[in-house]
């Protein structure tokens, strides 16, 4: 129920009743499932081979920017650095998304214990964090899309924990909670420095805190100083995109327009949950939503079950992806593992109770892992998993574009650069090119490498896959043989190859060829 304040007229919110107490965290267990995490994850991330993405960042760090047309700058200059310290090597390469994978599921865990949850419900939310396929099919790749979920989990558990602090009457001095949002400010600005995504959640934060309390929170000035250092650290990006003509601001459209990668419209929420686990994952998302939005039990956290709807809901109206959700599912999983230590007595929900069940769930952690991670050949895998498609073939993809090259008359090579349809094909070009004889730089007018380098003067150009402006930009084109890759591999196999004159100097063309799709 609700009342009316005189002083504004806008309606006061029932306070919530007191949080469950805290029990402690199962600290072993749960340490123990993320370490098996750590270890499964950095024993397989040497496999396959690097992801194209990894390629990019690798070629974007090594020229240090404040900002790149698709992205902050965060992973590019980590990639440059680990890649400096260890060179070739996907280990050490990959180690931040080992680490930060299991610490998820720690945090997953800490969650649970926050809305109440037991050892039980502690290791349950550890469990289905850990057997997420979108947490395994990632967590052994160096990826924006690993940084940027657990930086909205952190930011949970510190709201989750705010929340119950401040509606326990026994609960310590505003000064000291108030910290809780001064270290989320630092969390998002960390969130901020590796992709533009999580305002969606500051936004739906506030319109669940607005509608069901505690408003208070927006009147908290640690809150805003939080904020205002996370404005404050992308300033420099910010510069970097306002003299550059702000390319970040179409990047949207373009994420929209690969949709199909990840199914379309009507796909997004069954992907979300298969994302999360079929089981238990998809069983305790549903159960958390349902729970944060409907149980009394969680009504303290009810304004961040508001969040959760809001942020699907916007991302499936602009077209996301529906592993943007990610970042949502250490909240969830752990209301859902709370939730169901209740749910689970009532007769009518017999129909779920099994997917919670220890075997069950060993089971369903024991497939997610089979079926996602990098075991067995690549050759299984490639032809129709996205995430391996982008690890094989690399290597005999630039051997044959190096032959292609080493075919050229060498007077005719002399003045000619090496052009890519797609960033994936520059970067990797860039990285494994120089070992078979390819020039350097590599350059492409796709998503950063359109801001890298221009070719000098007017030199002739070897194009590396469809180049979409080719016929209309290039006085004479001539088609080259296809460069074939491994047959398993359809991202770099029968690649096609011309060579192209350019009607003007490129210098004066490339603002008007650069393109991010």
């Amino acid at each position: 129920m609700t009342t009316t304040t005189p002083a504004h007229g806008l309606p006061r919110l029932a306070p919530p009743p007191p949080p469950p107490d805290r029990p402690a965290v199962a600290w072993w267990p749960v340490l123990g499932v993320a370490a098996a995490l750590g270890l499964v994850l950095g024993v397989l991330s040497a496999r396959y081979g690097y992801f194209g993405d990894e390629y990019y960042f690798i070629s974007a760090g090594s020229r240090p920017a404040a900002g790149y047309a698709d992205q902050p700058p965060m992973l590019p200059l980590l990639a440059a650095a680990l890649q400096h310290l260890a060179p070739g090597n996907l280990v050490v390469l990959r180690l931040p998304s080992t680490l930060l994978s299991a610490a998820g599921v720690v945090v997953a865990a800490v969650i649970a214990a926050e809305l109440g949850g037991g050892r039980r419900a502690q290791l349950l939310a550890a469990v289905g964090t850990a057997a997420s396929p979108y947490l395994l099919a990632t967590g052994h790749l160096l990826a924006t899309s690993t940084v940027d979920p657990f930086c909205w989990s952190v930011a949970l558990l510190l709201l989750v924990r705010w929340l119950r602090l401040e509606n326990r009457p026994d609960s310590r001095g505003a000064a000291t909670r108030d910290r809780l949002l001064l270290g989320l400010g630092v969390v998002i600005a960390v969130a901020l420095f590796d992709k533009i995504l999580i305002p969606v959640l500051l936004v739906g934060i506030a319109i669940g805190v607005w509608v069901a309390g505690p408003r208070r929170l927006l009147r908290r000035p640690m809150l805003w100083i939080g904020l205002a250092i996370a404005a404050a650290s992308t300033v420099p990006t910010l510069v970097w995109q306002a003299q550059h003509g702000w390319p970040q601001l179409r990047m949207g459209s373009v994420v929209a327009g690969e949709s199909s990668l990840f199914g379309n419209r009507w796909e997004f929420l069954p992907f979300a949950l298969y994302y999360a686990g079929v089981l238990p994952g998809a069983v305790l998302v549903v159960i958390g939503l349902w729970a944060l939005l409907r149980s009394e039990r969680l009504r303290p956290w009810r304004s961040l079950g508001i969040a959760c709807a809001f942020v699907t809901l916007a991302l499936l109206a602009a077209g996301g992806r529906p592993y943007y959700l990610s970042g949502l599912y250490a909240l969830v999983l752990a209301a859902g593992a709370v939730a169901a230590g209740t749910l689970t007595a009532r007769p009518w929900h017999r129909w779920w109770r099994w997917t919670l069940r220890p075997a069950a769930v060993v089971v369903g952690a024991v497939l997610a892992m089979a079926w996602v991670l990098p075991v067995g050949p690549s050759s299984w895998r490639a032809p129709t998993e996205f995430e391996t498609m982008g690890q094989v073939g690399w290597a005999d993809f630039t051997t044959g574009v190096a032959q292609t090259w080493q075919a050229l008359p060498p007077p005719q090579r002399e003045h000619t650069v090496v052009m890519a349809y797609s960033y994936w094909y520059a970067a990797a070009l860039e990285h494994e090119g120089p070992a078979r004889g390819l020039p350097s730089p590599i350059y492409s007018t796709h998503r950063g490498f359109g801001y890298f380098d221009v070719p000098p003067g007017s030199e002739d150009a070897l194009l590396v896959g469809e180049v979409k402006w080719a016929p209309r930009f290039c006085s004479r084109l001539v088609p080259l043989p296809t460069v074939a890759g491994a047959d398993f591999a359809p991202v770099n196999d029968d690649v096609q190859m011309a060579l192209c004159t350019p009607r003007e100097p490129w210098a004066q063309a490339w603002p008007s060829l650069r393109n991010l799709a």
